[in-house]
């Protein structure tokens, strides 16, 4: 369900795609929303990837995998990845893209302390109590001027 800002796009919603419904329940590392979107778009209407999509979904699965070792990226995740760069070979480097996204993960430069917090928010309720989690990334230089 759309929350009540979005009602207007409703109509435009032609599948939702939900991780925690694609996890089999095995110990494995859950895929990323990202990656499951790829693997939708690439089964159902691969046409649809432009380089500029494939650029900004692969950013977004390397920025997924970025806090994980190496060897930890699902074979999902692998294999979308490895698609999208064979479709379009002229998109940089994965290590360049996470070099980037490294950076400007520890630059707070521009954005509120508010936004930081929502970026990542994590909500977990049982009907009565609702916590939220948050992750923050930061050097200690900077939170020791907040």
């Amino acid at each position: 369900l759309l929350d009540s800002e979005d009602k207007s796009l409703e109509s435009a919603v032609v599948k939702v795609i939900n991780p925690d419904e694609q996890c089999d329940g095995s110990l494995e590392l859950q895929a990323s929303s990202s990656s499951l979107v790829v693997k939708e778009i690439l089964q159902e209407a691969p046409e649809l990837i432009t380089q500029q999509l494939a650029y900004l979904l692969r950013g977004s699965i390397l920025f997924n995998c970025m806090s994980l070792e190496a060897d930890r990226i699902t074979e999902q995740q692998e294999k979308v990845l490895s698609i999208l760069e064979e479709k379009f070979p002229d998109l940089p480097p994965r290590e360049e893209i996470i070099s980037v996204l490294q950076e400007s993960q520890f630059n707070p430069q521009g954005v509120s302390i508010e936004e930081v917090m929502l970026k990542d928010l994590k909500e977990i309720s049982d009907g009565e109590i609702k916590v939220a989690i948050s992750t923050v990334y930061m050097t200690l230089e900077v939170r020791g001027n907040l």
